[in-house]
């Protein structure tokens, strides 16, 4: 069981710190594409359906306020149409923007949804949209309120879910690099930590260093802190990084197959390509899912088995009783006699 365990961790630890770091480099790329805020501008001007109804509602102070232009990287932009774009709407302030920027639209006075809806020009996609949502609550304004920003919820969730599989598509990929560039096989560093015990020893008492008390708050690691701990730490006990004479020998078996065999060198490749990929996956389920699981296995491994319960006797008559040992009480009665 403890063998399982060292080896458990060892792997959630080599996938925590290279989540992390793909995360943080996901983060940078994020920042120069913009692509949250352009994912949330999509939805919001296919909800509006307008683009003039849009440009109002993105030009609101309210709006422009939480607007920031992307990242620039050496004085260019990687972003589509580089502009101040928010990244995160609240869906009361949606709400309240879209019908203060429809009642000016159409010269109301009132932010009444019902009498919003009804201003609208009948061929309006918008007005279709919003009837049917307030449906069978038109008077209750309330309510009409409260069925927008659940309309707007609703969007959010969608988009959000597009967004985690794009950025989980691209976390395969970063992983993959990750892979390659530290050779982190996960054969490899499995067979190491099976049959190395001091290799465990390593690696646990790392582990040990991200784990959180109880009682005591936590956050995963930097970035930092990661690729220091790659570097340093698992590199010296694991099989990380490449062996300049080893690439040379094999490149060379490449090269010229006859000194190896074709077939002998496609499957060296063949078992480092499959181990690179199984972490590239394992990155992919993102830095807070291997957190957790860290925390779970070392805390289960600091705890211990848990020992088993006594067995109960069965009396001859089917009764449980329980089995004591035999302790022998003095005889403290008084003698009274004269």
């Amino acid at each position: 069981m403890e063998q399982v365990l060292g080896v458990a961790i060892g792997i959630v630890l080599v996938c925590l710190l290279l989540s992390i770091i793909a995360s943080h480099v996901l983060e940078i790329m994020a920042a120069f594409t913009a692509k949250r805020a352009v994912a949330l501008e999509q939805a919001i001007l296919k909800m509006l359906g307008d683009p003039a109804i849009y440009q109002k509602f993105a030009s609101h102070p309210l709006i422009e306020t939480i607007s920031f232009a992307p990242a620039k990287l050496l004085g260019f932009s990687l972003a589509r149409a580089a502009k101040p774009r928010p990244t995160y709407i609240a869906s009361p302030l949606f709400t309240r923007v879209l019908l203060i920027s429809l009642a000016q639209a159409q010269n109301l006075h009132s932010t009444d949804v019902t009498a919003i809806v009804a201003s609208l020009p009948p061929e309006s996609p918008l007005r279709q949209k919003l009837s049917a949502i307030i449906m069978g609550i038109e008077h209750d304004r309330a309510a009409c309120v409260s069925a927008v920003e659940q309309w707007y919820d609703g969007t959010m969730d969608r988009v959000n879910g597009a967004y985690k599989r794009h950025t989980q598509s691209w976390l395969i990929v970063l992983g993959m690099v990750l892979a390659v560039t530290f050779n982190a096989n996960l054969f490899l560093i499995t067979q190491r930590l099976w049959t190395s015990q001091d290799a465990r020893a390593a690696i646990t008492a790392t582990a040990q260093m991200y784990s959180c008390k109880d009682g005591q708050p936590c956050s995963l690691p930097d970035y930092k802190t990661a690729s220091t701990d790659i570097q340093q730490r698992l590199g010296a006990d694991l099989p990380l990084g490449y062996d300049r004479q080893y690439v040379l020998r094999y490149w060379q078996s490449w090269a010229d197959p006859g000194q190896r065999g074709l077939k002998a060198v496609a499957g060296h490749w063949a078992f480092n390509f499959i181990g690179w990929l199984l972490m590239a996956i394992a990155v992919s389920l993102g830095a807070p899912f291997w957190f957790d699981l860290l925390n779970k296995l070392v805390n289960l491994r600091l705890a211990g088995v848990k020992p088993d319960k006594a067995t109960p006797v069965l009396a001859s008559g089917g009764t449980a009783v329980v089995a004591a040992a035999e302790i022998s009480v003095p005889d403290q009665t008084t003698d009274t006699t004269a």
